[in-house]
C-alpha cells in the first residue's frame, strides 16, 4: 500500500483523473491552505493520508463503518454501503471510498480496477452507495 500526504505525491504516482476529486477538495478549501495546494498535507487538513490499495490484502486497511461484534468491517470482509463515498473515478479504473471520522474528515483510499476486480466487495459497495445516495 503507498500513502500519499498530498497531492504531488498523488500525482507523481497516479494518473491526474484518480486526482481530480481530491484536487476539487482542496480547491474549495483553498482559504485555508498556506502555500501551493498541490503540497497542503492531507494529515493536517483532513485527519489522515490518502492510500493508494495495491493488492488484495491491502483490503483489509479499508474500513466502513459497518460493525460486527464491536469491530468495523473492511472490504476484505464484506460489501458495505457505510462510507461517506463509494465512487469510480478515472473513468472507472479506479474506486475511491472516503470514511469521515472526525470534524477535520478522514482517509480516502483508491482501489485500482485491477484490484477490484478480484474482490466483489469493492465493486458491490460503490454500487450499493450508489443506490443508497439517488435514493
Amino acid at each position: 500500500m503507498k500513502i500519499f500526504d498530498n497531492l504531488a505525491a498523488m500525482r507523481a504516482c497516479l494518473p491526474e483523473g484518480a486526482c481530480v476529486p481530491t484536487e476539487q477538495v482542496l480547491t474549495d478549501m483553498e482559504d485555508y491552505i498556506d502555500g501551493p495546494i498541490e503540497q497542503a498535507s492531507f494529515t493536517h487538513l483532513f485527519g489522515a493520508p490518502a492510500y493508494l490499495i495495491e493488492q488484495v490484502e491491502d483490503l483489509s486497511a479499508v474500513l466502513s463503518f459497518d460493525e460486527v461484534d464491536g469491530r468495523r468491517l473492511s472490504l476484505a470482509d464484506a460489501a458495505s454501503s457505510a462510507f461517506d463515498v463509494a465512487e469510480w473515478v478515472d473513468e472507472g479504473r479506479f474506486a475511491r471510498f472516503v470514511t469521515i471520522e472526525t470534524a477535520d474528515g478522514g482517509s480516502q483510499y483508491l482501489v485500482p480496477r485491477h484490484v477490484a476486480e478480484r474482490v466483489s466487495f469493492v465493486c458491490t459497495s460503490v454500487e450499493m452507495r450508489f443506490v443508497d445516495h439517488v435514493d
